[in-house]
């Protein structure tokens, strides 16, 4: 895959997770779901997920979606949103219950010096 680093309009939401060894069947079944969702949302040019190999990171798991703007992720976060509430997925609930720990954030590429972030 390739990421178009010029393009300041793309942001990247990646998501870091600590899960416990005894919670990963029931995490990696509800990335699974989330991911099938969120393929079917406008603005998604691509979802990476990685496991960790080796270092002194505490996180497991990272994922990396890629969306085309600003925009698109807010419109999927909404959606994302109320796609838990009908299928009666708590994120909080479900990271206490795992005693799993998330740090999510949005990224883009670097602009010129002087841009705003």
């Amino acid at each position: 895959m390739t990421i178009d680093l010029g393009n300041t309009d793309l942001r990247l939401r990646i998501d870091c997770f600590s899960v416990p060894r005894e919670a990963r069947r029931e995490f990696d079944a509800a990335m699974r779901r989330n991911l099938d969702f969120i393929r079917t949302l406008p603005g998604l040019r691509e979802h990476l997920v990685f496991e960790k190999a080796g270092g002194s990171t505490a996180f497991d798991v990272v994922t990396i979606a890629v969306w085309e703007s600003q925009e698109a992720i807010d419109r999927a976060g909404e959606r994302v949103r109320d796609h838990y509430r009908a299928i009666g997925f708590d994120l909080p609930a479900a990271l206490a219950r795992w005693k799993a720990r998330a740090e999510v954030g949005v990224f883009r590429a670097p602009g010129e010096p002087n841009e705003e972030p």
